[in-house]
């Protein structure tokens, strides 16, 4: 199954009114990780956190991330495969744009 069959989006952090644990503005981020329906149709989208974001900045802090190559959602592979921890317990692969369920 393609990626933009499942309402992918780039995920974002920070920006006007977003502090930090003390207080101070949190920058505005764009592209740390991705969400997208999951392929199991369970309501819960799943999200990926990028080692690697598009914006060059740094990884999120206290999450575990994925390594990201490609910037579209047709180009995109993620490593190593994801798990959804919990709920559906979806198994699979990011790869090239495509979904790939194990």
């Amino acid at each position: 199954m393609k990626l933009t069959e499942l309402n992918p989006r780039w995920v974002g952090a920070g920006g006007e009114g977003i502090s930090d644990k003390d207080g101070n503005p949190v920058s505005k981020r764009e592209g740390v990780g991705i969400s997208f329906d999951c392929p199991c149709g369970c309501s819960p989208r799943v999200f990926v956190s990028f080692s690697n974001p598009l914006d060059g900045g740094e990884k999120l802090r206290d999450r575990i991330t994925w390594e990201r190559t490609g910037d579209t959602f047709d180009n995109l592979t993620l490593s190593p495969s994801i798990l959804r921890l919990g709920g559906c317990g979806w198994h699979g692969f990011v790869t090239n744009g495509e979904v790939i369920s194990v």
